[in-house]
């Protein structure tokens, strides 16, 4: 399984339904499955913690990002170099309305065969032809755990 940061930033520093929702959906996963993600996402988790310790309103304060950065360590996810086939494909998926950095989530799932775990809507409503399975992890409505939709793989190109 692929996973972004927003997952992981949600699922360490959110109090409420959406970190409830993100640390269940990485609950879920099987233990035997790995957890990996492509190389920028350290650089997106280090970026989004401090933004959020930035935020005067934000329970995360920059005294606890050392911390912070521990508990998505603890998350034993894989981060892997980006190959350029990934690059490549991230630069189409571009043009097709996707965010660089999401287009690398997306081109790593696709060559690993596998679903992109996200709190990222953006990514499944992007319109852009995925040949992977986005799995959008939203807070449920009734206060239960629940994944609010996915996108199916499509195979136009």
């Amino acid at each position: 399984m692929i996973v972004d940061a927003s997952l992981v930033v949600d699922a360490i520093c959110d109090p409420g339904r959406r970190g409830v929702a993100a640390r269940g959906a990485l609950g879920e996963q099987p233990p035997g499955e790995p957890l990996i993600a492509p190389g920028h996402f350290a650089f997106e988790i280090m970026s989004a913690l401090r933004a959020a310790a930035n935020r005067p309103d934000h329970p995360l304060r920059p005294a606890d990002l050392p911390l912070a950065l521990q508990d998505a360590e603890a998350y034993e996810i894989t981060i892997e170099g980006t190959p350029w086939t990934d690059v490549h494909r991230a630069w189409e998926l571009s043009e097709q309305s996707l965010r660089y950095a999401d287009a690398v989530y997306v081109a790593t799932a696709e060559r690993h065969h596998t679903a992109l775990l996200t709190t990222d809507g953006r990514i499944e409503r992007s319109g852009a032809a995925m040949r992977c399975q986005i799995i959008s992890v939203l807070p449920a409505e009734s206060g239960s755990l629940g994944h609010a939709g996915t996108a199916e793989p499509t195979t136009d190109e």
